[in-house]
């Protein structure tokens, strides 16, 4: 009788086999066997889509400040998957791709990590770079911005801005403040240029922290320093409306943040001083308006100390992203060494994970692997970058 042999396989059926792979590095290993393979998972949109919901893409990592003058650290998670750890020797996540100027190494630090990318920022430029594929770009600071302002003139933060379905084209958001005003530039990669919007009254008198923004579903909210609000600008529309808090945050402790469910539903999550964790989902009532739903109220103390073995110190929200809270602890030893541990925390299960420990401080960004451009088809011009992300 007839052999049947893998290649004789249809693309549904090979697509079938596919969505059993564990994760995201095995399946990039098993397309890249060969081209028939590739182009079955490159041809089909509904296959990614329904991949990607049956296996989230895996946290590789921390990128850590670790110094002001030196570049980002990034801390592996020990895995023991090997295709994760084939993922990561294939990566430049030493960031030696970023550009050094006379010779000297200029004080980049990040200011975003999604979608692949990590954005970083020194005093002249940003630099978006994909430690996969290797790819850098630099990009000019939005000068025009200053137009119009003060001398209490700052840049608050930036966010990137892309699609997992179209990774080439990358956006950055850049968000100003000069006393009680902000404003918004978008940067685009396809223009290679910043559209600077109005400068917009949000009351209050440079209460905004840098830095301190978070991007959920193509908006940025942004905490007030000492009030029970948020402003929420709609990166699409450019309008900036205020978003109230639950009356339960100390919004003293800055000890919050705004994130998103697995299912991209804006969510606040608190760290209150007692170990415990305070989720609210946003919601709407009976009449259509806009309300914090709380959900379950979790004591940490016993979680944590079970992980680090007996210590507590200060907890804090670090990130919450597709319904996972980063979490940072700091304490100090006895013997008067700071150490700090990096938690995660699912929404779904509610298990804690120690991620990292050791003795630095708590500014962490999470690097999730995103899906090699080689794994879509693209539609639009090349950038070169699919085929360098898939050597």
């Amino acid at each position: 009788g007839m052999t049947t042999t893998i290649s004789s396989l249809g693309q549904d059926q090979l697509l079938e086999i596919f969505l059993r792979l564990p994760n995201l590095p095995a399946l990039v290993r098993a397309a890249l066997t060969c081209r028939s393979w590739l182009g079955a998972v490159r041809s089909s949109r509904p296959f990614r889509r329904l991949f990607r919901a049956l296996h989230p893409a895996p946290l590789l990592g921390l990128f850590l400040e670790v110094d002001e003058d030196a570049a980002p650290s990034f801390a592996p998670l020990r895995r023991t998957d090997p295709d994760v750890a084939a993922a990561l020797r294939c990566g430049d996540f030493f960031l030696t791709s970023l550009p050094v100027q006379d010779g000297a190494y200029t004080g980049w630090g990040i200011v975003d990590c999604r979608d692949g990318y990590i954005l970083l920022r020194n005093m002249f430029s940003l630099a978006a770079v994909n430690p996969m594929t290797w790819a850098v770009d630099i990009i000019p600071m939005p000068d025009d911005v200053r137009a119009g302002s003060g001398l209490s003139f700052g840049f608050l933060g930036f966010h990137l801005l892309s699609s997992e379905e179209n990774p080439w084209s990358l956006r950055v958001v850049c968000v100003c403040a000069d006393v009680s005003r902000v404003r918004a530039a978008v940067f685009s990669s396809e223009t290679w240029d910043w559209a600077i919007h109005p400068w917009v009254e949000i009351g209050g008198d440079n209460s905004l922290k840098y830095n301190a923004g978070m991007l959920v579903d193509g908006s940025v909210y942004w905490p007030f320093h000492g009030e029970h609000r948020m402003i929420r600008i709609n990166t699409a529309t450019m309008e900036v409306i205020n978003v109230d808090l639950p009356l339960q945050v100390d919004v003293e402790s800055c000890n919050y943040n705004a994130g998103e469910t697995r299912d991209g539903q804006l969510c606040i999550v608190y760290a209150a001083d007692d170990f415990h964790l305070h989720v609210w989902i946003r919601g709407v009532d009976g009449d259509g308006i806009g309300i914090w739903v709380p959900q379950n109220i979790l004591s940490l103390s016993a979680e944590i100390g079970r992980v680090t073995r007996g210590w507590l110190g200060h907890l804090r929200v670090v990130q919450v992203r597709s319904g996972y809270v980063y979490l940072s602890m700091k304490c100090i030893t006895p013997v008067g060494i700071l150490r700090c541990w990096f938690l995660s925390l699912s929404l779904e299960t509610m298990k804690i994970e120690s991620l990292i420990h050791g003795t630095f401080g708590d500014s962490a960004y999470p690097y999730i692997m995103a899906w090699p451009p080689c794994l879509i088809c693209h539609d639009g011009s090349s950038t070169g970058h699919e085929v360098e992300a898939s050597h």
